[in-house]
């Protein structure tokens, strides 16, 4: 796991990371001012931000939709994994976990990076039926959470959010969006 003093050297002076948050923060505050599945900016932004690209056109007005009907009301990680299985055949783990945190801010994203590199954790591997490997999606994703969420909860974890809020101060992030934001910058 990231040790305290790379922690500090992370949030010394990282321009990426200031980036991103400030990346992140227009994300977060447009998603409640615009019509997500319309907005071509919020769109372009949110691609660019989480990585999504090379999609198909279903993808992203089924992606977007989702989120503009579920923003106020909540999604579960499962709706979201179906709801994505269903416009393109294939589970999206990694883009589901975005989509329901960016809906609650409280829930970890699954990035391969922070996932595996920080926690260990993998995907399900490809060869076997999407039912099962769509079921051991939802495991694998709940197993994080709970992995991710008892490391917030550490000593360490915790001592992380203080270096992060001593930093940035009143940054308006969720505590599972601070944790989430150094870890990524580790990577």
């Amino acid at each position: 796991m990231l040790s305290i003093q790379k922690a500090e050297q992370l949030l010394s002076d990282n321009d990426k990371l200031l980036d991103g948050m400030n990346k992140y923060k227009q994300i977060m505050k447009a998603l409640h001012q615009t019509n997500v599945s319309t907005d071509a900016d919020f769109r372009r932004t949110f691609n660019r931000f989480f990585v999504m690209r090379s999609r198909t056109q279903l993808y992203y007005d089924k992606f977007y939709t989702f989120l503009q009907e579920r923003k106020d009301v909540g999604a579960t990680f499962e709706e979201a994994l179906e709801e994505l299985k269903n416009s393109n055949g294939k589970l999206e783990i990694s883009f589901s976990s975005k989509l329901v945190h960016v809906i609650d801010p409280t829930q970890p994203i699954w990035d391969r990076n922070v996932s595996v590199l920080h926690f260990g954790m993998k995907a399900p591997g490809y060869g076997k039926p999407i039912d099962v490997r769509q079921a051991e999606a939802k495991k694998v994703y709940h197993d994080y959470c709970g992995i991710f969420y008892e490391y917030l909860d550490s000593i360490d974890g915790q001592e992380l959010i203080r270096l992060f809020d001593d930093k940035y101060p009143n940054s308006g992030l969720t505590d599972v969006k601070k944790l989430d934001f150094i870890l990524w910058a580790d990577v």
